[in-house]
């Protein structure tokens, strides 16, 4: 009998054996082999590419490994949103939300809940007027308002689970009408301004109440009254006031208090605050003229001032001292050039600075008071006596206005041994230096008006 072959049939090969055989591939190819091949079909030994396969898959894993994440951490976060919703569905099931109003605006809220037989324990919530308590225990609260200057006020409300409750608790108060004379009269309760009168205030807490009272220029005043429980008060204030008329010599001056603007003189305020009464009278060609009335309530004053009393008062002793310049040895001598208002009348120059006397002296107004020597209706010319300085003696003439020789003190000359006192205010017109030897230096008012 033959021997068969063991080899494969066709295989024409002989069998392996030993060494051969331990060192023979299998006939499955492995996992990286597989790889191999497969990374050897995607990137070509002769292909550009397989330089920078090996990153490409890198980042291809990386990548796939990255969305995998992504995926599983968005699922969390559906299952922990989801776990969130029903967790407040839950809430807003077994709580109860509160609201609660007021007649006090600023108010705000302590409410808490009341223990019972189920549940002993207590719960205790601050908030303010009109906002939504939450998370509320279901069951009965105590709820307390409070305000500034009130009366706290009180309420219970029940609260059930799932429900939002609106509840009202007012404050308790009166109301009080307040008028005053003059109206027009600011009303302040403390610091905070409540309107002007007439007013009503619907809402005061009840008890004792101070309210004060301000009107432009006047001194405030007090209001003290009691405010009951649901009930209306009716208070009239009168500001103390008199009557006081202003005129002024000459007429149609502005009167002012402080920069507020009363009116024109003549001027009668029906309704002046009583006490000292500060004025500032204003007129063309006159400095402003500040004055006082003393106003008495119920009481009427008449004021009548002059708006020349403003003007600078004259001074020649003053004024002589401040141009003078000592005698010159020539004695007298001509006016040396001295053309325009500078120039004096009489053609001397001596013993005075005419340019500096036109600057700050001349062609201004003053008013001046001393005895008459002589007075002249005709042409309503007034001499003063002479009078005598360290430097010279001086007299003063003063030419009146057509109007002021009317005045009642000219109408009448003196009796006989009395002397005539004359106020009057003017514009100065000239100084005259003497003519050698004469020392007596006249100073020239013209346009003239008396004061009284």
């Amino acid at each position: 009998m033959d021997k068969q072959d063991p080899s494969p049939a066709g295989d024409g090969q002989p069998p392996a054996t030993g060494k051969e055989a331990a060192t023979q591939p299998d006939a499955a190819p492995s996992a990286l082999a597989k790889a191999k091949a497969f990374y050897d079909q995607l990137f070509p030994a002769e292909s550009p590419q397989r330089k920078y396969g090996p990153w490409v898959v890198i980042a291809a894993v990386l990548l796939v490994l990255l969305l995998a994440k992504c995926a599983m951490s968005s699922a969390g976060d559906k299952i922990s949103a989801a776990s969130q919703v029903r967790a407040e569905e839950k809430r807003v099931r077994t709580t109860g939300l509160l609201v609660v109003k007021s007649n006090r605006p600023e108010a705000t809220i302590v409410a808490t809940r009341l223990a019972s037989a189920d549940d002993p324990s207590t719960d205790r919530v601050n908030g303010a007027l009109g906002q939504t308590l939450p998370n509320l225990t279901p069951g009965k609260y105590a709820v307390t308002l409070r305000a500034d200057g009130w009366p706290d006020a009180h309420g219970e409300v029940a609260v059930p689970a799932g429900e939002q409750t609106e509840a009202t608790i007012n404050f308790k108060g009166g109301s009080l009408r307040v008028d005053s004379v003059p109206t027009g009269a600011t009303v302040r309760l403390g610091k905070a301004v409540l309107g002007k009168t007439p007013l009503v205030i619907p809402q005061l807490p009840p008890g004792p109440a101070q309210l004060s009272l301000e009107y432009p220029s006047w001194p405030v005043v007090f209001l003290k009254t009691a405010i009951t429980e649901n009930e209306e008060a009716t208070e009239t204030v009168r500001l103390p006031h008199g009557k006081l008329t202003v005129e002024s010599i000459p007429a149609g001056a502005t009167v002012l208090q402080g920069k507020r603007s009363l009116g024109q003189t003549p001027l009668v305020l029906e309704r002046a605050p009583a006490g000292s009464m500060k004025l500032t009278l204003q007129a063309k060609d006159f400095p402003p003229l500040e004055v006082t009335a003393a106003v008495e309530d119920r009481g009427e004053t008449s004021i009548t001032p002059e708006l020349g009393t403003a003007f600078p008062l004259l001074d020649p002793e003053e004024l002589l001292r401040a141009v003078w310049v000592p005698d010159n040895p020539d004695k007298i001598v001509d006016h040396d050039g001295i053309t325009g208002p500078e120039a004096p009348q009489n053609g001397v120059v001596k013993n005075l600075n005419r340019k500096f006397l036109y600057k700050g002296w001349l062609d201004k107004r003053y008013r001046f008071s001393a005895v008459v020597k002589s007075y002249d209706a005709a042409s309503g010319r007034v001499e003063f006596a002479e009078q005598a300085g360290a430097l010279s003696r001086y007299r003063v003439v003063a030419i009146l206005t057509p109007n002021a020789r009317k005045d009642r003190l000219l109408a009448t000359p003196p009796a006989k041994g009395t002397t005539l006192t004359l106020s009057l205010y003017g514009q100065l017109a000239a100084v005259e230096e003497p003519r050698w030897p004469a020392r007596v230096i006249r100073l020239d008012i013209s346009s003239a008006e008396v004061l009284h």
